[in-house]
């Protein structure tokens, strides 16, 4: 009886595990699961704002200042004859000179209705050989470099449509007072010498 009866649990037994559903998903496939999402976000993550890139007009802006700023940075080395303590400086023979193009190149694209932008280029590539180092030293041009100094406030005019340096949008590199005096002194030497050649003219009629 006792054989009969364990033989009878062991068989209910075995029906039972047999009947019982089997999982769909295993236990190490449920742990490598997605997480679940709402929207296509990840389920719990934040949503990050839009970034807002600069109009075109906004990086024309910033570009005319920048060539701005180097064009009067170039005209106060032009006013003072390209010398740094009395001996040449190489600033338009390299740097200045490559920013401007750089800049005035860019613009071109950027303010097609200007031709300013390829006059700068044009005037750098006739000029160069006029602002090396070997050519300051030489003397050889120091009565065009006030001339080209005024080139430069021209260009920059036309550039931001004014010459007022508020137009650049930052403050300026100051000058010293001995640089200030050669400035003035220059331009005092000019106007006497354009009164006498129209003193000269007036007594020769």
């Amino acid at each position: 009886m006792l054989i009969r009866q364990g033989g009878k649990l062991a068989g209910d037994l075995v029906r039972v595990v047999i009947s019982r559903p089997k999982k769909v998903v295993t236990e190490s496939a449920a742990s490598t699961s997605p997480p679940a999402t709402t929207g296509g976000q990840p389920a719990g993550g934040t949503q990050h704002p839009p970034i807002s890139l600069p109009t075109t007009e906004e990086t024309a802006i910033e570009l005319k200042r920048r060539l701005a700023r180097e064009l009067y940075k170039a005209e106060l080395d032009l006013a003072g004859g390209l010398k740094i303590a009395g001996k040449p400086c190489d600033c338009l023979d390299n740097k200045h000179t490559l920013f401007l193009e750089a800049a005035a190149e860019e613009l071109i694209s950027q303010d097609p209705d200007n031709p300013v932008y390829s006059e700068i280029i044009q005037w750098i590539k006739d000029n160069q050989h006029k602002i090396t180092v070997e050519a300051i030293q030489s003397g050889v041009y120091k009565s065009e470099y006030p001339k080209m100094a005024f080139q430069f406030k021209e260009f920059r005019k036309r550039v931001m449509g004014t010459a007022a340096f508020s137009a650049m949008g930052e403050p300026l590199q100051t000058i010293t007072l001995e640089e200030a005096k050669k400035l003035a002194a220059e331009e005092a030497a000019k106007e006497v010498e354009r009164k006498w050649g129209s003193q000269e003219t007036k007594l020769g009629a």
